[in-house]
């Protein structure tokens, strides 16, 4: 084949293949955009609108969410038309949401030091990202992650020790745990005085005593509902611009009587025989009983059916003491044999005699092959 005639077909597969540097559908990488708040005093918030220049992608987008990283910042999608109005989304995919023209997709994000424990931090940068998707993508396959960065510090004028947040764990309803700060300000504020104190939760009970230079702050919790629980501890000082020490206190509280890992226990034998000890060995939980003015003793109340038809002569139950863990006992249970099918019903532990307290366990026995 001669040349002048390849020429053309050349041409023509370049035509359908495009310019391999630049595809005509290919979309532009979306440039991370920085902020640098800077060193936030400890207690106070600094507001920056991350401005998006979508044009680039040459279609409607919708934008839907602002996720970040840091848990003291605070985000919301703002569009501003050219007047200076501004309108919000709700982060549905619709059509009204969508950035209409000559609107400005504002990523308007806030770094409020104040639900950070009081301690100084180095300049740090946390990332987020604006979510915004095509009008016409109907499921969100080519949604686009724009990336945030947002750099800032904290500086703390107080030292609070041994720990800058109060976390009391698990405590059970009949305790009223205790724990002690240390508050004084930093070598650029010595004397700094403390008080009052407030609390957003009537459970958590707080006063301050001076030892010297030193600022106690004594924190004793009141348990009342089950549950997890989280209030704010805000401590004033005597500083003009009016700072206040702000502390999370968290805590969960449990009933008196518990199980570990569950109140339930569940296992397969044959119910045609009964079980050796070296069978059940397996078949335990562990039981507690945090309430101080009595000893642990639990015995069983009841061993019924779900119906409440009595079953305790198909089990043994024992108890046994755990070296390191004084107010628990490792349950066991073990088959006596005598049912036709297999059981499910309930183990009723009693802590102080007949009169209770009670700690219902659920209890399951099925059957295997002989």
């Amino acid at each position: 084949m001669s040349g002048s005639r390849c020429l053309p077909l050349l041409v023509l597969a370049v035509a359908a293949c495009g310019d391999p540097q630049a595809p005509p559908d290919r979309k532009p990488e979306p440039t991370a955009l920085l902020h640098d708040f800077g060193i936030i005093p400890h207690g106070e918030s600094r507001t920056h609108d991350y401005a998006i220049d979508v044009e680039p992608y040459g279609v409607q987008l919708i934008p839907l969410r602002v996720q970040l990283d840091c848990s003291c910042g605070h985000a919301q999608i703002i569009l501003r038309a050219a007047d200076g109005s501004e309108r919000t989304v709700d982060g549905r995919p619709f059509a009204d949401n969508a950035i209409q023209p000559g609107e400005t997709l504002i990523a308007r994000v806030t770094v409020d030091t104040i639900t950070k424990d009081p301690v100084d931090l180095p300049p740090s940068t946390s990332r987020g990202y604006v979510v915004l998707q095509p009008a016409d993508d109907r499921s969100g396959l080519r949604r686009i992650n724009w990336p945030l960065l947002v750099h800032f510090g904290i500086d703390s004028p107080v030292e609070v020790k041994p720990f800058e947040a109060i976390n009391f764990e698990k405590v059970p309803q009949s305790r009223t745990p205790t724990r002690i700060l240390t508050l004084r300000g930093d070598e650029r504020h010595r004397g700094m005085k403390f008080g009052p104190v407030t609390c957003t939760d009537p459970a958590i009970e707080a006063t301050l005593e001076q030892t010297g230079d030193h600022t106690h702050l004594r924190v004793r919790c009141r348990p009342d509902e089950q549950g997890n629980r989280r209030a704010a501890l805000s401590v004033g000082t005597d500083r003009e611009d009016g700072y206040r020490v702000n502390l999370s206190v968290t805590w969960k509280v449990v009933p008196d009587l518990e199980a570990y890992p569950m109140a339930k226990l569940s296992f397969r034998t044959q119910l045609d025989r009964e079980q050796t000890v070296e069978q059940s060995s397996s078949q335990y939980l562990q039981v507690a009983d945090h309430d101080l003015s009595r000893d642990v003793e639990f015995a069983v109340h009841e061993i019924v059916w779900d119906d409440g038809r009595d079953a305790a002569s198909h089990f043994e139950v024992t108890f046994a003491p755990i070296a390191d863990r004084p107010r628990h006992r490792r349950m066991f249970v073990r088959y006596l044999g005598g049912l036709d099918k297999p059981f499910r019903g309930r183990i009723q532990l009693a802590a102080n005699g007949d009169d209770g307290p009670f700690l219902p366990i659920s209890l399951v026995a099925l059957a295997i092959k002989s």
